[in-house]
């Protein structure tokens, strides 16, 4: 029987990543009827495009005068008639209700847009972002008019700019000023306006922890109240297709954020546990004050463990390979529609590809949503690549690192096929610098998530090092939970470089988290073939490996040095247009059941 055990007020930070159903009303701003133009020269706030056209009363849709049109989504990267990098503009009017001024809060939502953004509505300043690749919103209630056309105007830069994330590195070589995919500008995801009561459900943050016969659950709800009043009520949660019923109290002060803990005690005959066969998702449905608020979040019973040199998902000892997908397709270019994102989800699956550190950048919600509801095992990072120690050092970077893996977090944290967050990615982890931002950044990523490992993905250079006699007294490898590794050097010269961290911290798994050779820079597949057989048979002979990762999933536009004379970086297993190459099938026919080999005892 369901035991409700407690619940308790506590002040904390919202999150803005679920999915709300509210009392209310919901504008869906994507689509068509957006105007747009190129900013070369960064001109458009001076010359007041964030303001309506004078004359303009608001009773009809604004004009556009010279601009074009385009649909959003929209990338301006990839879109044939701009090929562009720099400033550009978004305008669009909508219709607002006459009864918008009734005291709902109403916020404006964007899904992604890459890679920094400023927003106006009605000629007024709403706020700015950067960031490309999660969720963000602003509260806009005070600049609406209500029962005419509203003027909502977005200012996108997807310049590449120093220490952002991704970025420019410090240097001077050829490579420094770029990172090796493109930066695909522009509204990116959707664009919604959302209305509701002015007390209302933020967030969800959901972990199960299984202990003996049962599941302990705790959900812990996430409240904003926007009126100038202190706010008292009940807060009920209920886990759609359980026994789950949760209840408690809160009191909140007027333009104050807070939290409400649910605890409960669930028996294990009671719900399925989430696992790769059969990946169990539960819905958890938030209310308040009898239903005038209402919030969606997903969420799987699990766990995740490091114990022992092995990776745990549910108490049983994993090892399993993937692929990394590279973002970007040469029709949709920087947008992920759902069908591109099932298609490469599905190929993987389909090729036992299921275990990853899935991207360098931030998912989307649908292919979160498609691991969790088919059995895919996912870290995620930011785009923190290859920065050198004068960017590690610098508070900048570090700002910018903590503001995109709290927006991550809150994005993902609730989705059980995400198991671990990587705190970046080929970055100089072996100097000073590199040491003190493993140490810190896996501090703050588990000040926002203790309940999943961290890692890093590590250059070749990093074991070469510790090889070396550097690295004896402190190392970053000390400061997280399991070792990631990114091997492109020969074979046969693997034992004598991955063998040592396994020495060095026998009780850590080992994930090559990359390893691969380019199809346009070998004679023929067969050498890719010939290169993959070498890896997987060190794989298979240490049991400690818990994890062997493709780079790459597809092959990959950009304009970083040494791409080929086609403007593309042909890793992949398939195709710009995801046909698949000999490899595809190679590699599926081995690992379908796994990574052989036993695993750690």
């Amino acid at each position: 029987m369901m035991t409700y055990l407690r619940a308790l007020l506590c002040v904390g930070v919202f999150a803005c990543a679920g999915l709300l159903s509210a009392a209310g009303l919901e504008l869906d701003l994507a689509g068509p009827g957006w105007s747009f133009a190129l900013d070369p020269t960064d001109r458009g706030e001076a010359t007041l495009w964030h303001q309506p056209d004078a004359g303009w009363d608001g009773a009809k849709p604004h004009g556009r005068d010279g601009w074009d049109a385009v649909s959003v989504p929209h990338d301006y990267l990839t879109d044939p008639r701009y090929a562009y990098t720099g400033v550009a503009w978004y305008r669009r009017s909508f219709a607002v209700p006459a009864d918008a001024a009734d005291g709902r809060t109403w916020r404006l939502q964007f899904d992604t847009v890459f890679q920094r953004c400023r927003v106006w509505l009605n000629g007024r300043s709403v706020g700015a972002h950067e960031g490309g690749y999660t969720p963000f919103e602003f509260s806009v209630a005070e600049h609406l008019l209500p029962g005419r056309q509203n003027f909502l105007v977005v200012a996108v830069d997807n310049r590449v700019k120093a220490r952002a994330l991704p970025g420019a590195r410090s240097g001077r070589t050829a490579n420094a000023g770029q990172y090796p995919w493109l930066n695909y500008g522009g509204i990116l995801g959707g664009v919604r306006l959302v209305a509701h009561a002015p007390v209302w459900i933020a967030g969800q943050k959901i972990e199960t922890r299984r202990t003996g016969d049962a599941w302990e659950l705790s959900v812990r709800v996430d409240l904003r109240n926007d009126t100038a009043d202190t706010k008292r009520g009940q807060v009920a949660v209920r886990v759609a297709d359980t026994p789950v019923e949760l209840k408690g109290t809160y009191e909140l002060a007027g333009r104050a954020a807070g939290s409400v803990v649910l605890r409960a005690e669930v028996p294990f005959a009671a719900v399925r546990p989430w696992e790769l066969s059969a990946p169990a998702v539960y819905t958890s449905l938030a209310t308040l004050d009898e239903s005038t608020s209402l919030h969606t979040a997903n969420f799987g019973f699990r766990t995740i463990e490091i114990r022992d040199a092995q990776f745990l998902l549910n108490g049983r000892p994993m090892r399993w390979a993937g692929a990394n997908r590279a973002r970007g397709h040469p029709v949709h270019g920087g947008i992920d529609p759902d069908a591109l994102v099932a298609q490469d989800m599905q190929l993987m699956k389909d090729a036992g590809l299921v275990f990853s550190r899935i991207q360098h950048t931030a998912p989307g919600r649908n292919l979160l949503d498609w691991a969790d509801r088919h059995g895919m095992l996912l870290v995620l990072e930011v785009g923190m690549w290859g920065y050198v120690s004068d960017d590690q050092a610098s508070p900048e970077l570090r700002a910018q690192f903590e503001a995109e893996m709290r927006d991550l977090v809150a994005l993902a944290q609730n989705h059980p096929s995400v198991v671990g967050w990587s705190l970046g990615n080929e970055y100089e982890s072996w100097t000073d610098e590199g040491v003190a931002w493993t140490r810190d950044m896996a501090k703050f990523v588990k000040s926002l998530d203790a309940t999943r490992p961290v890692t890093f993905a590590a250059l070749g250079r990093a074991l070469r090092e510790l090889k070396d006699g550097r690295g004896q007294v402190e190392h970053a490898f000390d400061h997280v939970d399991y070792i990631s590794l990114n091997i492109y050097f020969n074979p046969k010269d693997v034992p004598d470089f991955v063998d040592l961290a396994h020495i060095r911290w026998p009780g850590k798994p080992v994930a090559i988290t990359e390893f691969g050779l380019r199809a346009d820079r070998v004679k023929s597949e067969q050498d890719r073939l010939t290169h993959f057989d070498a890896m997987l048979a060190h794989v298979a002979a240490r049991p400690w490996i818990c994890g062997l990762s493709f780079w790459a999933f597809n092959d990959y536009a950009s304009r970083y040095p040494g791409s080929g004379e086609d403007g593309y970086r042909r890793w992949g297993l398939v195709d710009e247009f995801r046909q698949p190459r000999a490899l595809y099938d190679h590699a599926a026919a081995k690992l379908r059941d796994g990574l052989p080999g036993p695993v750690a005892r």
